[in-house]
């Protein structure tokens, strides 16, 4: 019967726009939360090197975690280096000016986010890191 509403327009709507929020422990608002699908150019380090544009459930597919640098902040992607192989990281621009950075993990919830011109605490996305994604390797 639930598949059966869901494939009823209204229904689906109705369902996908309900305001879930997960609470992980961290009160930043997107944090909990089912990553917004943006709309992603991705970068090289080199920031006028444009290598592809994408949406940001489709770097989801892998079904990995994604760290999604939005200001090119390289303590972000080295806080979460050790995750290499448990974790994609890109740098992108997008948008969005509420965030710097965001971790999600592959069901598309938000575990961490960084906020605008915020210093970076690697204590907190290690954190993250560490519960949704094990130890470091």
């Amino acid at each position: 019967m639930v598949s059966d509403l869901m494939d009823l327009y209204d229904a689906h709507r109705y369902v996908a726009g309900m305001d879930v929020r997960y609470d992980l422990g961290d009160d930043h608002r997107l944090v909990g939360t089912l990553c917004p699908d943006m709309k992603l150019t991705l970068e090289q380090p080199d920031p006028d090197v444009v290598t592809a544009v994408t949406r940001s459930a489709d770097l989801l597919r892998e079904g990995r975690g994604l760290l999604i640098d939005l200001v090119d902040r390289v303590e972000v992607r080295d806080a979460a280096a050790a995750w290499t192989g448990r974790v994609n990281s890109v740098i992108a621009r997008t948008d969005r000016v509420d965030v710097d950075a965001l971790l999600i993990r592959p069901d598309g919830c938000v575990a961490w986010a960084l906020p605008t011109g915020q210093d970076l605490d690697a204590t907190t996305p290690v954190r993250a890191l560490g519960a949704w994604f094990g130890q470091p390797a």
